[in-house]
């Protein structure tokens, strides 16, 4: 998944989606509760769901800086979903490849691929992206416990920098780290973490 800059410093009281994973894939609470396991034969679609109706909202931490941002599945057709991202409207691809950001007519780098295994590498602009694990498992206050979580790791240059993404089946992006090379080290720039999803005909917005 990508996120424009933007969208992480926009300050919203709506719910929405951030993505830099930081081991947010541990927060607290929810113990007891049942493990959600991805369906048989999930693909990169199950898990961004962009249906139209899906809303997540997400605790960011970027620059030392905590906001909340949102993205809002505004409308689906075909294989093209409209997403609402604080001031910003994105294009994604549903494809049988997997989920794609669009520009217009073009298409854009993959943000998650099929085949959903370890080791599954594509180009992206200005680097490479890896899926580095599919059996993590997130457990969320407000959602519940995920297993069989995939995380894509994508590596850019110019400046060198790796940003880590969390998806959760059926429930999409859950967690996103970012972080910029330092002189010999890199620092983490961006955190997010879910803090509440609504799925198409839930009667509550987060």
């Amino acid at each position: 998944m990508s996120i424009p800059r933007q969208a992480w410093v926009q300050v919203v009281c709506g719910g929405l989606l951030a993505a830099v994973l930081a081991t947010a894939c541990a927060t607290s609470g929810g113990g007891g509760s049942p493990v959600v396991q991805p369906r048989a034969n999930a693909t990169a679609a199950d898990y961004y769901p962009l249906a139209n109706g899906w809303k997540w909202a997400f605790d960011v931490e970027q620059d030392g800086v905590n906001i909340l941002a949102t993205y809002v599945v505004l409308e689906r057709s075909g294989d093209v979903a409209v997403v609402q991202a604080g001031d910003e409207k994105l294009m994604y691809a549903v494809t049988p490849d997997g989920v794609a950001q669009k520009d217009g007519s073009m298409m854009g780098d993959y943000v998650i691929k099929n085949p959903l295994r370890a080791g599954t590498e594509w180009n992206v602009a200005g680097g490479r992206a890896k899926i580095t694990s599919v059996n993590e498992e997130v457990n969320i206050d407000s959602v519940g416990r995920y297993g069989g979580c995939v995380v894509v790791e994508v590596t850019r240059v110019s400046p060198m920098r790796i940003t880590r993404t969390t998806f959760a089946p059926d429930l999409g992006p859950v967690a996103l780290e970012m972080q910029v090379q330092d002189g010999q080290t890199f620092k983490t720039t961006t955190k997010a973490k879910l803090r509440a999803v609504t799925k198409p005909g839930d009667a509550l917005a987060p």
